[in-house]
């Protein structure tokens, strides 16, 4: 018979494994997998794009339908980052050599991981994605596809607002390596004044605001008077004579690194902040990183998955 001494340390063991699989649980909510078994049920349609900033939309606008859903069917924190690092490496363990894709499914998981890499943090280089990437250098077709995850700021930046200036929009200048696919990118966010100061007084540098800077909608366009029509548009009469400014002054975006962090979720974001969910936080960094190389002062960026991004 086992002595009392063993039978009490497996009994321990069985304690401490049901603790973990119920720290497991918790760090794991029920609407992850079935989400994700949806994307990749509707991967193909990501083969429908014609460029990078397509695959990159397509790639957004499916997990956007996810995160919808689940904002309206679930009560608890949805833990969006979490969501998205398990997304990634499910399709990573389903892609394979992109040489042998001749499989609609096969080229569609290839594209996805792409399509997932132009949204995710600048750093973002889980062991699996980086040693997949290493390993398939050189053997992607169609050859647009691997620039796609390498969007890049111009370092261009044009500001609209309303005239109490508590809604504005910032539109920034983005392309891919070589001058590919050139567009801009629209930032429609929202602010309140400190208490303290006259109802018209807002300080885009960050110093009067009172609570953090909220990114109300986001989107691409081909150029800036588009994205300026579409925001005047958006916002109504209050815009109307609203006309996009370069930005000189950097005080101005002081506020960016503290604009769009996708861990913030409110509950109350639309369909389209939620297509942008990712996307926008990769924006916001990129145009960060050009304009430090530039010499700009800005703020540092908060630690975003500190748990899971390579250096």
């Amino acid at each position: 018979m086992p002595s009392s001494r063993a039978r009490k340390s497996k009994r321990r063991a069985k304690i401490a494994a049901r603790a973990r699989r119920r720290e497991r649980a918790a760090a794991y909510p029920s609407w992850f997998d079935p989400s994700i078994r949806n994307i990749l049920r509707r991967r193909r349609t990501v083969l429908f794009a014609k460029r990078p900033r397509e695959l990159e939309q397509a790639t957004a606008a499916l997990l956007g339908e996810q995160l919808h859903r689940v904002l309206n069917t679930h009560t608890a924190a949805p833990h969006f980052d979490s969501w998205f690092t398990e997304l990634v490496t499910t399709v990573v363990a389903c892609a394979s050599d992109p040489a042998a894709h001749t499989d609609p499914d096969q080229q569609s998981t290839w594209w996805l991981l792409h399509g997932l890499l132009a949204i995710a943090p600048v750093d973002f280089l889980i062991d699996p994605v980086q040693d997949l990437l290493d390993a398939t250098t050189g053997h992607c077709e169609p050859p647009w596809l691997p620039l796609t995850c390498r969007v890049q700021a111009t370092g261009e930046v044009w500001r609209l607002s309303v005239i109490d200036g508590a809604r504005t929009a910032f539109i920034a200048g983005y392309e891919y390596p070589g001058g590919t696919d050139r567009h801009v990118y629209l930032f429609d966010l929202s602010a309140k004044p400190d208490e303290r100061l006259e109802p018209n007084a807002i300080d885009w540098s960050g110093q009067y605001i009172a609570g953090p800077v909220e990114l109300l909608r986001a989107d691409a366009f081909d150029t800036v008077d588009a994205a300026a029509r579409a925001w005047r548009d958006s916002v109504g009469p209050a815009a109307a004579n609203s006309r996009p400014a370069p930005i000189t002054d950097p005080a101005d975006l002081a506020f960016l690194p503290c604009c769009c962090d996708p861990t913030a979720v409110l509950g109350t974001e639309s369909r389209n902040r939620l297509d942008n969910w990712f996307r926008a936080a990769r924006r916001i960094e990129e145009l960060i990183i050009t304009l430090r190389r530039r010499g700009t002062p800005l703020p540092p960026l908060p630690g975003l998955y500190p748990e899971l991004i390579g250096t």
